[in-house]
């Protein structure tokens, strides 16, 4: 099952990279090919993975897994570099299971847990002077999460895949609600007094997937898109062709900080470039309320577990005497029909109840 869910995976980033700069021409506001280039030099031959940045320490001797190369794999297939991209998602097939997070992957239309975890970055090895970390789930759940504009865009999406369209509109409504004039004004911008550069591309990637999949509000809402694109160009690098991690504001000007990095790149690639939001315009339909109370169905098993055990129980206790009567006939019995004409009758009593509660239990 793990192997064809990373087939299908290959598959589909090779679609986004046969139909690359196909769906939104006025999205082209960076290099593409500048944007190429920075990613390639990023790869290390013996780690067989890109680094994350150029001059911020440590992220200059560190390689991610999630999310850099994972996200870098998808980007480098959408601007034409399919070799590098299948030696990258080999490499993170083979060795780390698809680097997924419980995260990132929505992007690619890879459904997602129903909470967000923080993080926590398991130390994988060293090589030729790069340590290698793996960004998973920590232990501890995020419970203010809808404050975040990063994790609202992934929850959108992840209720779109499974078929609420309104409600991902409402959660792109209030992702809207924290937009200031130049950038999203989260939970991490009031920590840091920065705005990030990657959340203007997640906006842009959720609103071409509600777009795609027929919501008519994101249309309120092309000046949001339009600002983004602008801080998106501006943060591109003319050197290396990435694109620099964060920005401010000072009297109304904007100020692009921050290193050229994988990560930011990559998602902006995707999100101006590939075709991956058109996963979200087949959405599957499906119960949108269990979606929503994922725990409603197994409470439901449990109850009718408890109400078939009591039946039992009554049935047994009523019928106690006959049993007793039964089972002292089958052992005189030399007839094989006898015993099967009894089997369904046991089956239901006991079998049934019991494989109600293992449904329960998996």
């Amino acid at each position: 099952m793990k192997a064809l869910t990373i087939s299908v995976l290959v598959l589909v980033t090779l679609f986004a990279s046969a139909h690359a700069h196909s769906f939104y021409n006025a999205y082209s506001v960076i290099d593409a090919q500048r944007a190429l280039y920075f990613l390639r030099s990023q790869y290390v031959e013996e780690a067989g993975l890109l680094r994350a940045a150029v001059g911020a320490y440590p992220d200059n001797t560190t390689i991610y897994v999630a999310n850099d190369n994972v996200l870098a794999a998808r980007a480098l297939a959408v601007l034409g570099d399919g070799d590098l991209s299948s030696k990258i998602l080999t490499k993170l097939n083979n060795e780390y299971g698809g680097g997924f997070n419980g995260r990132i992957e929505i992007l690619f239309g890879v459904d997602i847990p129903d909470v967000f975890y923080t993080v926590k970055y398991d130390y994988i090895g060293e090589v030729n002077g790069f340590r290698i970390l793996y960004e998973k789930p920590g232990d501890r759940v995020i419970e203010d999460w809808y404050k975040y504009a990063d994790l609202v865009v992934y929850r959108a999406l992840d209720r779109l895949l499974w078929g609420s369209r309104p409600h991902a509109e409402l959660l792109f409504l209030n992702l809207t609600k924290m937009w200031s004039g130049y950038g999203f004004r989260d939970k991490a911008y009031e920590a840091t007094g920065v705005y990030d550069t990657y959340k203007c591309a997640l906006f842009i990637y959720l609103y071409r997937a509600l777009e795609v999949a027929g919501s008519d509000v994101v249309k309120d809402y092309v000046y949001i898109r339009n600002k983004c694109l602008e801080v998106i160009a501006l943060a591109q690098d003319p050197e290396t062709g990435g694109i620099r991690t964060n920005y401010r504001v000072v009297d109304g000007r904007i100020i692009i900080e921050g290193d050229v990095n994988v990560e930011t790149t990559s998602i902006i690639v995707l999100a101006l470039y590939s075709d991956y939001p058109l996963l979200f315009s087949n959405i599957k339909q499906v119960n949108t309320a269990a979606r929503a109370y994922p725990l409603a169905e197994s409470v439901a098993y449990m109850v009718l577990a408890v109400a078939m055990l009591a039946f039992t129980y009554k049935f047994v206790k009523a019928h106690l005497r006959k049993t007793m009567l039964l089972s002292f006939l089958i052992a005189r019995s030399r007839k094989p029909l006898f015993l099967l004409a009894f089997t369904p009758g046991l089956y239901i009593s006991l079998a049934l109840p019991l494989q109600v509660i293992s449904q329960v239990i998996h």
